[in-house]
């Protein structure tokens, strides 16, 4: 796990002050790679990359970027780990390509070299990467099909920068700084900004799962499609799963997560998801210490959302070597401004990844396992109940969308405080899953955000979320192949909450404390394999996944969800329900971000 950063010229002219910027990158980015550190330029003067080096695989000096192959064709700067690289290893051997290094490195590569993009499907891992052939004079930048790693793009002329932060070019790259307005109004929608788009206008992000090409001389690029989420789903037919397939899958999935030439951890909860993940790897690392860290709160001791005493009894009843952290207010208080400063974009999540992150590694720890994913893949979260009902209001009301937004005002102005607006807005968008979906997940209504943002930053905002439909991209392919509404909603929540703020989240939380963050239901290969039966009439559930290890308690089992709680909504915020804790730390967040350091970029635009 790294950090990576660079420039490209279409017309190669990179000089000194370029190459000093990617240091500049290089530098802020140093908390994702305290091991190492690398700048590599070519030749012609057309490409810098820069590398920050978490020391997973190959720790020693022959694995440091950014690195070239034996025939000096190609060099990389690389993010991320390849854990079948040993198999993938072997059978480029047989081809005949020799090897100088034991990392996976050096097989990205050489995969590349030998299969093209085609060669990133025989992949298992999460990566973002910038590779320079020589031979071509061509840049591929590549991003992983979850997006479980980010990859950050902004052109200036005939630069292009990259990185593995925004913020890092924001304040390190020549570009322009100007805010988007989409980033902005989609923040206030979904509490996190919604891919493509970032906090800024000139900086993207990389679609996950593609191949870009950057040629130099050619003013086109080439974008190529290696994986799609979505139509994983719509072209698996079908068909149930048994427990014995489960528990394989399942255990095939953790076993390649645990690969690494370091110790690996796991963040424990009360919770289902990081049970199995921990049961499953105690017994495949059977007679080798596991080391697993829970967080805790002084404020939730005692209550239901206190997650230390089951977690604590799972490690007891798995022999991990076990930690519990906790953390009180005043504590919370001084590490809220790291926080801060750590965050790569504004979001209402991160913070209970930041905190166990900070833990685990004050107990020496480099690699840590999550649980996360595993809502998505077996239906935890209340959306896949709640998104086909309320979709099915447009069977049951089949209006014309004009009446449908008629009545929705009406009941508004009829009675603000009898009808709240996501139930007074339930017709209106009730006309298909991906409505439903924004009513469920929106942090704002759009015709809430009025009173909140300038007018013509809302306008603004709104056309570009809305040329763009991300929820569409994600839903129309699944709709087509007639593919069941509980899958259209695990496709949602995976390529919309889960990558866009669950995931990325993860990421810069915790490689702020230089620790690398795996996620083994997050996994290319296990979704193959269940896409068929979550697409099928008896998807598997969280009862089917607790049956897949011995140690899960009657409690943990019946235990409701309560996610990873923290308690800072309430230790800021004024009294009030949880859907006003969350919008008060949205406007703390936005705040944040438009004083202090980054204030000459953002200039106040809430509502007077």
């Amino acid at each position: 796990m790294c950090g990576i950063a660079g420039a490209f010229s279409f017309n190669s002219n990179l000089d000194a002050k370029h190459q000093a910027a990617v240091s500049r990158l290089n530098a802020w980015q140093a908390h994702r790679g305290p091991d190492g550190e690398g700048v590599w330029s070519s030749d012609d003067h057309a490409v810098i990359l820069g590398h920050r080096r978490l020391a997973i695989i190959d720790t020693g000096l022959s694995g440091a970027q950014p690195m070239s192959d034996f025939t000096g064709r190609w060099t990389i700067s690389f993010n991320g780990e390849i854990y079948n690289y040993r198999a993938v290893r072997r059978t480029l051997e047989e081809l005949g390509y020799r090897f100088g290094t034991n990392s996976d490195t050096e097989v990205l590569i050489n995969a590349v070299a030998e299969w093209g993009a085609a060669g990133l499907k025989r992949l298992r891992g999460m990566y973002a990467f910038a590779l320079w052939d020589k031979l071509n004079k061509e840049l591929w930048l590549a991003r992983d099909p979850y997006g479980i790693k980010p990859l950050y793009i902004a052109q200036s002329g005939n630069i292009l920068w990259f990185a593995s932060q925004a913020r890092a070019l924001a304040e390190c790259a020549s570009i322009e700084n100007k805010r988007d307005a989409a980033g902005l109004v989609g923040f206030y929608l979904w509490g996190h900004i919604p891919e493509p788009f970032t906090w800024w206008e000139n900086i993207r992000a990389l679609p996950p799962g593609c191949v870009q090409r950057f040629r130099v001389g050619k003013a086109s690029t080439r974008v190529e499609r290696f994986f799609d989420i979505s139509r994983t789903y719509a072209k698996a037919n079908p068909e149930g799963i048994t427990p014995q397939d489960l528990s394989s899958a399942l255990r095939d999935s953790v076993r390649s997560h645990l690969v690494a030439d370091v110790p690996v951890g796991i963040f424990l909860s009360a919770g289902i998801d990081s049970n199995v993940i921990a049961g499953l790897a105690a017994e495949l690392q059977e007679g080798v210490p596991l080391q697993t860290v829970t967080l805790a709160f002084d404020e939730f001791t005692g209550t239901a959302n206190d997650e230390a005493p089951l977690a604590e009894l799972s490690a007891r009843n798995l022999g991990t070597d076990h930690v519990t952290v906790k953390i009180s207010k005043d504590q919370f208080e001084t590490l809220l401004d790291p926080f801060f400063e750590a965050m790569d974009q504004p979001s209402i999540d991160g913070l209970n990844t930041y905190l166990i992150s900070r833990a685990a590694a004050a107990q020496g720890l480099k690699v840590v396992l999550s649980g996360l994913g595993g809502d998505e893949l077996f239906g935890g979260y209340p959306s896949f109940r709640q998104v086909p009902f309320l979709a099915s209001f447009g069977r049951v009301f089949p209006l014309a969308q004009q009446l449908r937004e008629g009545i929705s005002g009406t009941l508004r102005r009829l009675s603000p405080n009898l009808f709240s607006p996501k139930f007074a807005a339930a017709i209106r968008y009730s006309g298909d899953i991906g409505a439903a979906y924004l009513l469920r997940r929106s942090m704002y209504l759009v015709e809430e955000l009025n009173a909140l943002l300038d007018e013509t930053w809302l306008e603004e905002g709104i056309e570009k979320l809305q040329t763009h439909d991300s929820l569409q991209r994600i839903v129309a392919p699944l709709a087509a192949a007639g593919r069941s509404q509980y899958a259209q909603v695990s496709a949602l929540e995976s390529c919309s909450y889960m990558r866009c703020q669950l995931l990325r989240d993860s990421d810069w939380a915790s490689m702020a404390h230089g620790l690398e963050l795996r996620v083994p239901f997050v996994d290319t290969a296990l979704l193959e394999r269940l896409a068929p039966a979550i697409s099928s009439s008896r998807p598997p559930t969280k009862t089917d996944l607790a049956s897949c290890v011995k140690h899960i308690t009657g409690n943990m089992a019946s235990r409701p969800k309560t996610g990873f709680l923290t308690p800072a909504a309430r230790w800021i915020a004024r009294p009030g329900t949880v859907g006003r804790h969350l919008q008060s730390w949205a406007g703390t967040v936005h705040r944040r971000f438009r004083t202090g350091q980054l204030a000459r970029d953002f200039e106040p635009v809430l509502a007077t």
